[in-house]
């Protein structure tokens, strides 16, 4: 079995910088259709709903640490997991976010595709 873990970190650091960018045309990229996004607080967006939330500014990432990342490979699927602490909202109101969180990538023919995010508090 062919190892992608370097492929696949390297869409995680597009991600994770398309989010603090508010780059919803390189998310829209890498997040499959039928994505599952599960917040912190529990909500879950579909990817429409996610890609929305951006791009009217009601959710915006001002700053992303990251850090402990394990990347597992299942043949076509990889799940990544990890710590980071999110910085939200605008200069004058702040929300810092630590988190544990899994990120699924799923091999399709468009290639790697994020199919499934879920975090959780965790301590800093």
């Amino acid at each position: 079995m062919e190892d992608h873990r370097s492929d696949i970190a390297a869409l995680e650091s597009l991600r994770w910088g398309a989010l603090l960018d508010g780059d919803t045309a390189a998310l829209e990229q890498l997040m499959h259709d039928d994505l599952a996004y599960t917040h912190s607080n529990g909500l879950v967006d579909t990817r429409t709903e996610f890609l929305t939330r951006l791009t009217s500014g009601q959710l915006r990432y001002a700053d992303i640490e990251t850090s402990d990342q394990s990347i597992r490979i299942h043949a076509d699927t990889t799940v990544v997991t990890g710590h980071a602490v999110l910085t939200t909202g605008s200069t004058e109101s702040r929300l810092i976010t630590p988190i544990r969180y899994t990120a699924v990538w799923a091999r399709t023919s468009d290639g790697w595709r994020h199919v499934a995010w879920h975090s959780s508090p965790a301590t800093v």
